[in-house]
């Protein structure tokens, strides 16, 4: 009896300590909630939207029924003067998700039984977005396909019927020779197309040719756009907020605040974990290159890259730390925050494919920016836009007023 009720004691105590520490309790509940949702409504749609721009060279029935049976697809046709420039420019600005074109003589080398091919243009920087296209326009064209492969099975059955019908009037009227060499020409023709059918177009009518609109290596070195922010902002959350608790728990901040102000502090901590994060950056960087992937590297926009990274970073860490009650708590909520982001940040599932809330939400966090300045940076050489020193000064003054408070 009093192991069970030693037991007990254990488990009401455990349970009692849960209760009581809000805050665990709170993200003990809300991290799998916030996790499952982004999961099952956002992460895993059911329906895709994408842009996709079309080139029709073809312009024929035919060809558009090919983009106009695109399942989870948007089109939208594009004038042919200047139409794959103007196409690859607009998938680069974003305006357009993906590009299809389809050539001059799509639609007849279908009727002559012929491989017909459709090229897809895309972003292959965005590394979730390019996998998705490996596969979605090839599993968007099968109703297509299917149509074109019945289409061919009676055009079979009416060539072999007319076949048999040609070697039985053959027998039947041996005696007129010029209807007999008539029927035999037709049979021979009939006979001729089967023998030149494309034996790729019975597996697969139409083929996709994909093509990067960057440099094909660029897919290779482009994970670093990911990478780098998603670490940093992982490492530098934690190590601020747990930083700071450690200073609230010896006394260190009420120390700072009667003998100056806490802003020499918190730029201390700014220049120290910036530090880290440019640390962390080469780090990242030279095992890329290393792997040999190349870069850009303009020293001024590096810079940018490192101080928008490690600024914004280390206030939302201390923020977090002045909230946070322990380090345990601050580490969950790092992990609660950076997490999310880093599921919607586009290297896991492709943000085009989002629910469009989902995809404001994201547009609108640090970490986006964060990747689109490391893209900037490392991939064409361009230096960032600096508005992010809006968001650095209200992170600063928030802050600055939860020290002053504490």
């Amino acid at each position: 009896m009093k192991p069970i009720l030693k037991t007990y004691a254990y488990l009401k105590k455990d349970t009692l300590l849960l209760v009581q520490r809000k805050k665990y309790l709170y993200l003990f509940i809300l991290l799998p909630l916030i996790i499952a949702t982004l999961f099952l409504f956002a992460l895993n749609p059911k329906e895709y939207n994408i842009n996709v721009g079309i080139c029709d060279f073809d312009q024929t029935e035919t060809s558009q029924n090919a983009f106009n049976n695109l399942n989870g697809f948007n089109p939208i046709i594009l004038e042919n003067l200047n139409c794959i420039q103007n196409l690859q420019d607009q998938i680069k600005k974003g305006d357009l998700d993906i590009g299809l074109e389809i050539g001059k003589g799509f639609s007849q080398n279908l009727q002559d039984l012929k491989q017909s091919k459709l090229i897809v243009y895309y972003d292959n920087t965005d590394i979730a977005f390019s996998n998705l296209i490996s596969w979605k326009i090839d599993q968007s064209l099968q109703p297509f396909k299917r149509q074109v492969i019945d289409n061919l099975n009676q055009e079979l059955n009416s060539k072999v019927s007319s076949i048999r019908n040609g070697v039985d009037l053959a027998i039947e009227f041996t005696d007129f020779s010029s209807t007999l060499q008539n029927k035999i020409q037709e049979t021979d023709n009939d006979l001729k197309s089967l023998e030149e059918m494309d034996t790729e177009f019975l597996t697969n009518p139409i083929w996709t040719d994909k093509r990067p609109v960057y440099q094909e290596d660029l897919k290779k070195d482009a994970g670093i756009i990911y990478i780098f922010p998603i670490l940093a902002i992982f490492i530098i959350l934690m190590l601020a907020s747990t930083s700071i608790i450690y200073d609230k728990n010896t006394g260190f901040i009420t120390r700072v605040k009667a003998s100056s102000s806490p802003i020499l502090y918190i730029l201390a901590k700014l220049i120290f974990f910036t530090s880290l994060v440019a640390v962390q950056f080469l780090i990242i960087l030279i095992l890329f290159m290393i792997n040999g992937a190349k870069y850009a590297l303009p020293p001024i926009a590096i810079l940018q890259l490192i101080l928008f990274v490690g600024i914004i970073n280390t206030a939302l860490g201390l923020i977090i730390g002045l909230i946070a009650n322990n380090e345990g708590i601050a580490v969950l909520f790092s992990l609660m925050i950076s997490f999310p982001l880093m599921l919607i940040s586009g290297i896991f599932f492709p943000i085009q494919a989002l629910p469009k809330i989902i995809q404001w939400i994201s547009t609108i966090l640090p970490l986006h920016y964060q990747i689109n300045a490391t893209k900037q940076a490392l991939l064409f050489g361009q230096q960032i836009s600096n508005s992010w020193v809006y968001l650095a000064i209200i992170l600063f003054v928030t802050t600055y007023y939860l020290i002053r408070k504490n």
